[in-house]
């Protein structure tokens, strides 16, 4: 998930990508839960966060309508197709097959970055074909899920969460030693040393975006 100053997660269940969200450093006013069984979002309403109980095709209209961009990341965990569903619970608001087409045909509207995961099926890999798609495996009730995350953004480089960094969980601990490493060396050293080195390392990181920004403009 790259970087953003607004998020909307669509169909917030249980409220856990909404909870990891707010780790990204993001202001809990523009975090956005939505979930159309208002018992959900009580259960787990999160203090100023923006709650709705709306269909989220009602959601994605506004956001395509007031030309919502990149600063804005939408998450869509929509009710599975009923024939992709391993448990047998079945939704308190189910979804049909035209409700997902429907779904999916404002999802492609959206300008600003936006990602969806939903188990491997023709109708979204047909409907999403224009977004980057990886394969995850998903447990649920010990059973293993084969489902697939939509994107219509690159691999980003600035990641709203940062301690996520990294393909995979060997990649993510390749990386956190790398940093202890760096980390460690750098409290061992003296005080003034190790304060022209953190102030050297901003200065230059912020050079550098500027300097992206200027070429890129």
């Amino acid at each position: 998930m790259p970087a953003s100053t607004v998020i909307y997660d669509m169909f917030a269940g249980s409220g856990v990508v909404a909870k990891k969200l707010l780790n990204g450093n993001i202001a809990p006013e523009n975090v956005h839960v939505n979930d159309i069984d208002k018992t959900v979002t009580d259960k787990y309403f999160i203090p100023g966060t923006t709650v709705s109980n709306l269909p989220a095709v009602d959601i994605l209209k506004s956001l395509v309508a007031n030309g919502s961009g990149k600063e804005t990341f939408v998450f869509i965990d929509p009710p599975y197709l009923h024939e992709t569903c391993r448990s047998k619970n079945n939704y308190t608001h189910e979804m049909t097959a035209g409700d997902h087409l429907m779904l999916l045909l404002h999802v492609r509207d959206l300008k600003c970055n936006t990602m969806v995961i939903h188990p491997v099926c023709a109708l979204y890999d047909t409907m999403l074909s224009n977004f980057r798609q990886i394969e995850v495996k998903v447990r649920y009730h010990q059973k293993t899920s084969i489902e697939k995350l939509y994107m219509n953004y690159p691999y980003p480089e600035n990641l709203h969460v940062k301690d996520y960094t990294g393909s995979d969980c060997w990649d993510r601990q390749r990386i956190k030693r790398k940093g202890d490493r760096l980390i460690n060396k750098l409290k061992l050293l003296p005080g003034q040393e190790r304060n022209y080195i953190l102030s050297r390392i901003k200065r230059e990181l912020l050079n550098e975006s500027a300097a992206v920004k200027l070429f890129s403009g």
